[in-house]
């Protein structure tokens, strides 16, 4: 069989060495500072992770944004509106105004409060953080001598919450509330008296501030507002611990101006 026949071997000329090269200089130095760099970063990484590991974080989950109603920050709000410092701490400090709250929250339980905020205008309920202008059809009707128990007497909008019994947060049949313990703004004599079962850390509440505000604003001296505690503890761990605050605040005659103060905060919930 034919065999391919290998080529005579042509002589080989020996290219010269060069150790040191432009071209080959400037590759070497880029591969050397990027080499340095990792080593740089690798160094402070490890640096890093033992200073973890001693101080005993290593691993551990971030820290959570802080409250605006811890306890400290609490207190700074009473200093702040000039309330006596000592007194008020040793009020919250104590845990004195725990059965108050607990009192008050029980009450609204027992008249069907299930949420906040939870609103009686004239005793009739209103629960959650509706539109101003649903609190205006109330007041105005109440005002006007044309306030119904009868669901169909409202608008269709009011309607739509008190007929439909899986969704019934407007009941227009008064009940008679007892709001001997509850802080209060506005004329006694009043024709509408608003009874508002609150928690300083619900977002909803939070939401209703302004339109509560609005109220005894374009309302002045024909509404009274009343203001009872229903701390959400489940859903919302500070809001106890604000609620006792608040009525700290009021026995220096300061509980108004605490309470803007707490739904004024930017809360996050």
């Amino acid at each position: 069989m034919p065999r391919a026949k290998r080529s005579p071997k042509a002589p080989v000329s020996e290219s010269p060495v060069y150790y040191s090269q432009p071209g080959s200089n400037k590759i070497l130095y880029f591969m050397m500072g990027i080499i340095t760099l990792f080593l740089v970063f690798l160094t402070i990484k490890v640096l890093s992770l033992e200073k973890q590991l001693a101080s005993g974080t290593a691993g551990a989950a971030p820290a959570q944004q802080d409250s605006p109603l811890t306890t400290d920050k609490l207190k700074k709000y009473a200093k702040d509106l000039g309330v006596d410092s000592g007194k008020f701490n040793k009020c919250l400090d104590s845990g004195e105004k725990q059965k108050p709250v607990a009192a008050q929250e029980a009450y609204g339980a027992s008249i069907g409060v299930q949420g906040t905020p939870g609103f009686f205008v004239n005793g009739k309920f209103l629960a959650g953080a509706f539109p101003y202008a649903f609190f205006k059809e109330i007041i105005d009707k109440e005002l006007g001598g044309t306030g119904s128990v009868n669901c169909t007497d409202y608008s269709d909008q009011l309607q739509q919450y008190c007929k439909d019994p899986q969704n019934k947060a407007f009941e227009p049949a008064p009940k008679q509330l007892d709001v001997t313990d509850a802080q209060a703004t506005g004329p006694k004599d009043a024709k509408v008296q608003i009874v508002e079962f609150s928690d300083f850390e619900c977002p909803f509440c939070i939401r209703a501030f302004p339109t509560v505000k609005q109220i005894l604003k374009d309302y002045s001296g024909q509404v009274r507002l009343y203001y009872k505690q229903f701390p959400l503890n489940q859903l919302h761990p500070h809001a106890e611990k604000a609620a006792e605050a608040s009525l700290c605040a009021a026995d220096q005659g300061k509980f108004w101006q605490y309470h803007d103060k707490l739904f004024s905060l930017e809360q996050t919930q």
